[in-house]
């Protein structure tokens, strides 16, 4: 998994304050740990956070379970989603919007 973010590159201390995320690649059992982090870096911020999810290519329900816990949060707006996780997402039952 690699994230990218749409905000320019800051002085470390401004860093801190990113609330979009955007990973690509797999999200699945062997980046959970990595994404995990980087869920949690988001959620340190105040406010609304984004998630981009359209650059996943492959996700299983590691990834899903984080995506649902992140929703727990009730301030996490979800951009786009990718195919394959929109497929599981259909396939697992789950057909409520993945913001809050």
């Amino acid at each position: 998994m690699t994230t990218d973010s749409s905000v320019p590159a800051l002085p470390k201390d401004e860093s801190q304050n990113l609330r979009h995320l955007a990973p690509t690649g797999d999200l699945t059992i062997f980046e959970a740990a990595e994404f995990k982090e980087s869920l949690m870096n988001l959620f340190a911020n105040d406010g609304l956070v984004s998630l981009d999810l359209n650059g996943v290519a492959r996700v299983d329900t590691s990834a899903i379970q984080l995506l649902l816990a992140a929703r727990k949060q009730g301030r996490m707006l979800v951009t786009s989603l990718s195919q394959d996780l929109q497929t599981k997402l259909k396939r697992l039952g789950f057909t409520d919007s993945l913001s809050e």
